[in-house]
């Protein structure tokens, strides 16, 4: 078995887990307690992780960096024109100021 996803907190690891499902692969999700350990051990280790068989590693891979290139995360950052503020590429309009960011 592989790691081939980890993620600060529990709920994107899950859903992370459930697109793997949906393409037939199955996972196990690891350290969903570790958090209490943050402190006594490095903190990333403490994260939930999500681990595969080696028959569906590669395929996992790609499956998930497919899923994470189309989530809001991965769209580029816009600068308001009128208030310089940073909005996020999903937004049509400044979250400060109103302006609409074309």
């Amino acid at each position: 078995m592989e790691r081939v996803y980890s993620a600060q907190f529990l709920a994107p690891v899950a859903n992370m887990k459930h697109v793997l499902k949906m393409h037939g692969i199955e996972s196990n999700i690891t350290g969903e307690n570790l958090s209490a350990a943050v402190g006594e051990i490095p903190p990333i280790e403490a994260w939930p992780q999500l681990w595969v068989t080696d028959q569906d590693i590669e395929r996992a891979k790609k499956i998930i960096e497919d899923a994470l290139k189309d989530s809001p995360e991965s769209q580029k950052v816009l600068i308001c024109p009128k208030c310089g503020k940073e909005v996020e590429g999903q937004f049509a309009v400044c979250w400060n100021c109103g302006t609409e960011i074309n």
